[in-house]
């Protein structure tokens, strides 16, 4: 008598049954039974019969336990109650259902823009790493209307929805797979489309000319190119001109009065920052450092016979702190002030505790999360880190321990 096979059992909530499927060539089956062994110590666990012509059967909700490994035979008995052989042994895993959510749908799911950049939180209490991940999108029948290709960043599973129409219904979707097969999906959530067109305050302007039979549009907006021949990289959004120029010299131009910002980190230097020379408008941003330890940002302005001279107040900063430079114009007379925003550092660079946190989280705090899964804000600049064998006494959560075993 041939023996049965088990069909591929992916990683199951062991919180919930599951129904384990057969396969096996031979007269009909009148009962099957498995039989379970914890895969570190071999015991029996769970050895069960049914009656029941189906090549099926279920594993009880809380027969066995989450975040281990277990090896499973199955066998079948016909009308005579005739056992065939035991099938291969197969192993399996068991985790807890990660979570697995859109973070950031607004209220009442609705979108107030023609895209949507979704993001989703992913926790596995057993440690399981996602492996790919797809998102979807459908029409209010859920009709699927796109998919993204296979995604794979674990640290920020995202996706911007573009061109989604106005006063439409729509529902969006992300499915996954863990790196052991655990299978993973958000269910359809629905989201409804409503913005407001342009007004005349926006950018783009239109204007309907009826005796031409067409429409005149305009833009506040100019197009400026960089006509130099040095490669720029752009660490944390931001373009790196260090030892290096950016210049225009063609397509830009203003005529009236402007508000030009700056911002930027490493200012902390004798240079000039920024040159502008046109028929209208010339100008130079420097910075200066003294003695004192302390810098100025100066602004030079020609002026017929004399300059235009503006110095901001004295500032003291680290080349890590963002600094934001503002120079405006209003009837020819000129400001500038200079924001520093101390401490900056790019977004999600560092994070501690024992499960990954949400990227959500990160992108706005430095954050611990602990063994009980509980979330806390962490200053990178004040925790005391203890450096040892031991485990030290007095700490507090933001505390770090390194060492140990």
């Amino acid at each position: 008598m041939a023996k049965p096979y088990i069909q591929k059992i992916t990683p199951f909530d062991a919180d919930k049954d599951y129904e384990i499927s057969l396969s096996w060539t031979g007269s009909r089956a009148h009962a099957n039974r498995i039989i379970i062994y914890d895969n570190d110590s071999n015991s029996v666990l769970f050895d069960d019969t049914i009656s029941s012509f189906a090549l099926k059967h279920t594993i009880p909700a809380y027969t066995l336990t989450n975040g281990k490994k277990y090896v499973i035979q199955a066998q079948t008995y016909d009308v005579e109650n005739l056992p065939s052989p035991l099938s291969d042994r197969v192993l399996f895993f068991t985790f807890e259902t990660p979570a697995f959510y859109f973070n950031n749908l607004p209220e009442n799911h609705r979108i107030t823009n023609a895209s949507f950049s979704a993001s989703l939180t992913y926790h596995s209490p057993d440690w399981e790493d996602i492996s790919t991940y797809v998102f979807s999108l459908y029409d209010s029948t859920k009709k699927l209307l796109l998919s993204s290709s296979p995604l794979t960043d674990s640290f920020d599973i995202s996706y911007t929805y573009r061109g989604l129409e106005n006063n439409t219904v729509y529902y969006i979707r992300c499915t996954g797979v863990t790196v052991n097969g655990m299978e993973l999906d958000t269910g359809y959530q629905e989201i409804s489309v409503k913005y407001e067109n342009p007004n005349a305050y926006s950018r783009i302007y239109s204007t309907a000319i009826p005796s031409q039979g067409c429409v005149q549009v305009a833009t506040n907006l100019i197009i400026i190119q960089y006509n130099g021949t040095e490669n720029f990289e752009y660490p944390d959004g931001m373009i790196d001109l260090r030892d290096k120029t950016l210049y225009y010299d063609e397509g830009f131009l203003i005529e009236k009065d402007f508000t030009l910002l700056i911002r930027g980190t490493h200012l902390w230097q004798n240079a000039d920052i920024l040159k502008m020379s046109s028929k209208n408008v010339s100008l130079t941003l420097s910075s200066h450092i003294y003695s004192g330890g302390k810098l100025r940002f100066k602004l030079l302005v020609p002026n017929g016979v004399s300059s235009y001279l503006l110095y901001s107040k004295e500032q003291v900063f680290e080349n890590e702190d963002m600094v934001t430079i503002a120079v405006r114009r209003k009837d020819n007379i000129y400001q500038l002030k200079v924001f520093v925003s101390p401490g900056f550092s790019p977004e999600g660079n560092l994070w501690y505790g024992t499960q990954r946190p949400d990227p959500a989280l990160i992108k706005i705090y430095d954050s611990w999360i602990d063994t009980e899964g509980s979330t806390h804000v962490v200053d990178k600049e004040s925790f005391t880190t203890f450096l040892g064998e031991t485990e030290p006494v007095d700490t507090v959560t933001s505390d770090l321990w390194l060492g140990g075993d």
